[in-house]
């Protein structure tokens, strides 16, 4: 994205993004519609950013959850072991993409 951005709106777009702290739905959906092109552009940006990982956090907790039998399943060690080991990494994937919204904050603030 080359655009200019004059304070106020590099304040709006980095907030869009640091939202996943403390309204990660709503702040970004609320600045994409109201805004203007180069503030909504990374406000729907930002919204992408925020769910990807609660998406991912849900799928690991119950992909943890099976696999340590919560659905009653009868999972052999070996596959019980993978399916935690994927988990955790779907997790940390989640928690890339939180870090990554700060990235994203910090890079449009510093621009």
């Amino acid at each position: 994205m080359n655009e200019n951005l004059t304070q106020s709106e590099k304040i709006l777009s980095s907030l869009c993004y640091f939202s996943v702290f403390f309204a990660p739905f709503l702040l970004p959906i609320i600045v994409w519609i109201v805004a203007d092109k180069p503030v909504s552009t990374h406000a729907k940006s930002s919204l992408l950013y925020h769910v990807y990982p609660y998406i991912l956090g849900v799928l690991s907790v119950l992909l943890l959850a099976y696999a340590n039998g919560s659905f009653e399943s009868h999972l052999n060690n070996g596959l019980m072991i993978t399916l935690n080991i994927i988990a955790i990494f779907i997790a940390l994937l989640a928690f890339y993409y939180v870090i990554y919204n700060l990235y994203a904050g910090i890079k449009v603030l510093l621009k």
